[in-house]
């Protein structure tokens, strides 16, 4: 009976956390605004001028040039600023790209990570390109319509790494300098504009799409998502897929940060920790040729505040540490979870991740042995849960047949029935409730496992590296060994819990769907997470086997029944 109930228990758990975001979605509702290319700013519609042609392709240089002030012409030719890492260092941090024409950045290449897509051996990861750059700026100024500054040109200086571009835009001369962080992907951004009054804004366009960079495309381009901060509600992820071609999304401000994000990097904007926050943001669908949502466009309003303005950009790899040192809660560019449950993974798997980074640095394992010893770790922490749930059992298999005894001799008087069991359960210092609360200990876990399913799935500290026959822990097992044995050992929880157990149908079903189903689904994800779940299961081997010895030592009570009691005639433990 017990066993039973624990099977439906943790069916209906896993039934909840993995139906809930198809039964209920939580999609905001989306925000259809007025226009075909407008922006939305204070409430204020702007029409959005058309983007002029693009730039032709960009002649990289390091040397500063002087062009001609700011035009509309697109065919002037681009001065390409390049900010690297010194020479000593070239192995480190990114290599910015900056466009003369749009004075902005056209790509940033990642100097430590290497595309691993097939035919591209040797390639680092490159963000942005010149039909699709970084960033692209239109400018409002006084309460105006918005100027395209993607296809003008601006005059180019440079100071070491900060390279400012000066122009002239509607009537107004405008700044725009970029400060690179030596050997880091990160750029502090400011500006200034002349004759900028109240109603002055920068119009600021992340990149639309990103280049797959990881051997499995598919699930790289559906890792494809916008994700923002604001002060008024948690961080939120919109995967291109979930916006519909042409759907626009309003995010109301105050911003704090937003992204544009592929499975493992990131081209985020941050307001400055002491400036004005972005104003407002929009996110609209792209155009689909496929199934796969590759396009969609996003875009940030940043207030003009006395004629200036500021913020940063980090375009980079989404690891923690480098993103938990940013602040303003970069570190939750990846929300964990599904936003009903996010308040209580978010937590759980932020500590996950600090513990694991913390166990390779400082133990000097590697990834692959960190994972392993994790596994046997958190097993470790939840045995007393375990061990509770496992003397409820016990206690119930003990007093099962008194309450058999109990139902049949009272079926005729329920309300002497329910005053008898009272008893039985009083006698044995439990309550109606024992069955149930001793289900919750092995129910409580399940948050943990959850948060670490979506942590490992997107660390990308496990992009690349090597373990055991693994070539990569990022990409599912060549082999398929882990999630067979992850299967296997799922099995043998069961086989072993079931031992010493009155005959349960249902839960010999059970016992082959479960293992059946989750080798189904993790089969095809990281070998990383498919380790991690095997050595989870093989450390409950031991723990289940004691349970099952346990309850095979625990004879059931010989009862027998009286017109006006209960009678027990044996004991308990044999």
């Amino acid at each position: 009976m017990e066993s039973r109930r624990l099977v439906i228990a943790v069916t209906l758990a896993l039934v909840v956390f993995f139906g809930m975001q198809f039964l209920f979605p939580q999609k905001p509702e989306p925000k259809r605004l007025p226009g075909a290319d407008s922006t939305v700013v204070h409430g204020a519609l702007i029409k959005s001028a058309a983007p002029n042609a693009a730039a032709t392709a960009p002649d990289s240089t390091r040397t500063a040039a002087t062009v001609a002030s700011a035009t509309s012409a697109p065919s002037v030719a681009a001065e390409t600023a390049i900010v690297a890492p010194v020479a000593a260092r070239r192995d480190s941090g990114a290599t910015f790209e900056l466009s003369s024409v749009g004075a902005a950045p056209v790509a940033v290449v990642m100097n430590t990570y290497a595309n691993r897509v097939g035919g591209h051996n040797g390639a680092k990861v490159r963000l942005g390109s010149p039909d699709n750059p970084i960033l692209k700026y239109q400018l409002v100024t006084n309460g105006g319509q918005p100027t395209d500054l993607s296809g003008l040109a601006f005059q180019t200086s440079r100071v070491g790494d900060v390279v400012t571009y000066t122009g002239s835009v509607a009537g107004s001369a405008i700044r725009i300098e970029y400060a690179t962080v030596p050997d880091s992907f990160l750029s502090h951004i400011t500006g200034s504009v002349t004759g900028a009054k109240s109603g002055s804004y920068l119009i600021v366009g992340l990149p639309q799409t990103f280049a797959a960079t990881e051997p499995d495309t598919n699930d790289d381009r559906n890792s494809l998502a916008f994700a923002f901060l604001t002060k008024r509600e948690a961080a939120r992820n919109v995967t291109f897929r979930s916006l519909d071609p042409g759907e626009k999304q309003l995010i109301e401000g105050p911003v704090t940060w937003i992204v544009a994000k592929s499975k493992y990097f990131v081209v985020g904007l941050l307001a400055p920790k002491k400036g004005p926050e972005f104003t407002e943001a929009t996110l609209i669908g792209g155009p689909r040729v496929t199934k796969v949502a590759t396009h969609a466009t996003g875009t940030v309003v940043i207030p003009v505040v006395d004629g200036a303005f500021a913020f940063d950009m980090y375009a980079g790899p989404q690891e923690w540490k480098k993103l938990n040192a940013l602040g303003r809660d970069f570190d939750q560019v990846n929300p964990y979870g599904w936003a009903f449950v996010r308040p209580l993974m978010q937590p759980i798997a932020t500590s996950v991740i600090r513990v694991v980074l913390w166990m390779h640095s400082a133990l000097n394992l590697s990834y692959g042995m960190v994972l392993i010893a994790l596994g046997l770790f958190v097993r470790l922490l939840m045995w007393p849960l375990y061990q509770t749930s496992m003397r409820t059992s016990i206690k119930m298999q003990i007093l099962q047949p008194e309450l058999t005894a109990v139902q049949d001799k009272f079926k005729d008087d329920p309300e002497k029935q329910r005053a008898e069991i009272m008893k039985v359960y009083q006698s044995h210092g439990m309550n109606p409730l024992s069955p149930l609360l001793g289900c919750l200990p092995s129910l409580l876990p399940m948050p943990v496992l959850l948060a670490l399913f979506f942590v490992f799935r997107n660390t990308i500290e496990f992009r690349g590296v090597p373990f055991w026959w693994m070539s990569d822990l990022s990409v599912r097992d060549p082999f398929y060994i882990l999630p067979l044995l992850m299967g296997a050992s799922m099995y043998l929880i069961s086989w072993i819990g079931m031992r010493n157990t009155p005959p349960n149908p249902q839960a010999k079903m059970m016992s082959y769907i479960m293992p059946a189903m989750f080798t189904l689904f993790l089969y095809r994800e990281a070998a990383g997470l498919n380790l991690y779940y095997a050595t989870q299961n093989l450390a409950t081997l031991p723990q289940q086997w004691h349970l099952s010895r346990t309850r095979g030592m625990t004879k059931p009570k010989v009862v027998a029944t009286s017109k006006s009691a209960v009678v027990v005639k044996g004991k308990g433990k044999g």
